[in-house]
């Protein structure tokens, strides 16, 4: 990991000072959550080397903790592992974070991620994000135990709760039709999609939008065509 390029400004210490850089085009949608990781920290004047990103997990700043977390899990650091099981494990911290330590260990096959990004989803999706995330996150390594509950936030009445639901939908599209065991079904990624291209706020249905154009598949380009954007 290089810290190459123009001087870091310095490093941004409350959240009413946090910087939140706009992802540029051209990222590959599975890979934005890595790019946006590495962008966050940077334009708050964060090193993004191995030691950095592992003094990071320590910060008071959740957001700041999910994003060294997850680069860490990007890079496969394995000399961090012991650091981010401690964050993972750390119920008194955020639970975002500790879904982007128990996902960055997942990533790297090293100590028990998997299980712990199973335990977060017994959260209530309208109190945090984390059970969504951990269900995305779980989804990427294959696992698709957390489509129901995404599948059920679609469908809440707070929109925000919908959106970060729907942003965990590409991580299920490779696993559309793939059994749920315990008499739940199959995952229906792109029934999902057509719930989420349903909802009433802009924001939400450009998401699935966007998600499925980057997937490019028959099944994302007849939803498409079944769900044209609204003429500007």
């Amino acid at each position: 990991m290089s810290d190459a390029g123009p001087p870091r400004p310095p490093p941004t210490r409350t959240l009413a000072d946090l910087v939140v850089p706009r992802r540029p085009a051209g990222v590959p949608l599975a890979e934005g959550d890595d790019h946006d990781a590495r962008a966050l920290l940077t334009a708050n004047g964060y090193a993004t080397t191995p030691d950095a990103l592992a003094g990071l997990l320590g910060s008071s700043l959740a957001v700041f903790q999910a994003a060294a977390a997850r680069l860490l899990g990007a890079e496969h650091a394995r000399g961090a592992a012991d650091a981010l099981a401690r964050l993972a494990h750390d119920e008194a911290a955020e639970e975002t974070a500790r879904v982007q330590a128990a996902f960055a260990l997942a990533r790297m096959g090293v100590g028990d991620g998997a299980a712990v990004l199973a335990r977060l989803l017994a959260l209530s999706p309208e109190a945090s994000p984390a059970p969504l995330q951990a269900a995305g996150a779980l989804a990427r390594l294959g696992d698709p135990r957390g489509f129901e509950a995404v599948r059920a936030a679609l469908g809440s009445a707070n929109p925000v709760t919908a959106m970060v639901a729907c942003k965990q939908l590409y991580a299920f599209a490779p696993l559309d039709g793939l059994a749920l065991g315990g008499g739940l079904g199959r995952v229906d990624a792109f029934g999902a999609y057509a719930h989420a291209l349903a909802r009433p706020e802009p924001n939400v249905a450009g998401e699935a939008r966007a998600q499925l154009d980057a997937l490019g598949t028959p099944p994302a380009r007849a939803l498409l065509a079944a769900h044209p954007a609204p003429a500007r």
